[in-house]
């Protein structure tokens, strides 16, 4: 077993769901690409720093818009890879796992 697995408190979901994030004055459209208990992993064209706060809604999960809190943002051809963690925990293990057993539709662009 690696390392990072070993430290990670929660099992991570791959998904593919869209989500609209804010920070400050900017808007986008973004994909979850995997979410946890803890957080989740998102990519969007949008460079935030890490600490920083966030405003996401993920709809398809019936997450209403909450704070997240940038933990890095990295570059990515399809805009920044953004891992973030949960202000509060937002969704269960039975309907993160429910929405990783459903097809994944195309990545938006």
């Amino acid at each position: 077993m690696s390392n990072e697995h070993e430290r990670r408190r929660f099992r991570r979901y791959p998904l593919r769901l869209r989500a609209r994030v804010r920070h400050e004055s900017q808007e986008v459209d973004a994909d979850v690409l995997n979410a946890s208990l803890g957080g989740c992993l998102l990519v969007a064209h949008l460079n935030v720093s890490a600490g920083a706060t966030l405003e996401v809604s993920i709809p398809q999960l019936q997450v209403p818009p909450t704070a997240m809190y940038v933990v890095r943002c990295a570059p990515t051809e399809g805009g920044f890879l953004i891992a973030t963690c949960f202000e509060a925990p937002l969704a269960d293990e039975p309907t993160l796992a429910q929405a990783a057993a459903s097809p994944l539709p195309p990545r938006a662009n």
